[in-house]
């Protein structure tokens, strides 16, 4: 997958699951010669998310890094950008909820 598309994509389940989060920075590929690099599969995209009201900080894709502030996770992996593309939503979903990013809408919070 191009950069271009994983990121269009993510830009797309922020916008449905997290609008509160933005892109902060460049699609980057995840890759196993970066020790501080955590992948999530054969082909994983990291990211710099920025919650648009608070700053807070989550890079994706990375162990440890230079921002103390932030949270850092493991990256998105191909397969769930896929997904989404095709329209199962779940495992993005669970990948927000993973990096704490989703947020529980009233209807959802209710059925529960």
């Amino acid at each position: 997958m191009k950069q271009e598309k994983a990121h269009r994509l993510m830009w797309l389940a922020l916008k449905e699951f997290a609008p509160e989060w933005t892109i902060a920075g460049p699609c980057v590929p995840v890759s196993l010669a970066d020790p501080d690099h955590w992948l999530s599969g054969s082909e994983t995209f990291g990211f710099v998310l920025r919650h648009r009201l608070t700053g807070a900080t989550r890079v994706l894709g990375k162990r440890r890094g230079g921002d103390p502030a932030a949270s850092y996770h493991r990256g998105v992996s191909s397969l769930v950008l896929e997904a989404y593309e095709g329209g199962s939503t779940d495992p993005m979903r669970r990948y927000a909820g993973e990096i704490g990013v989703h947020t529980v809408t009233c209807a959802l919070a209710t059925a529960v």
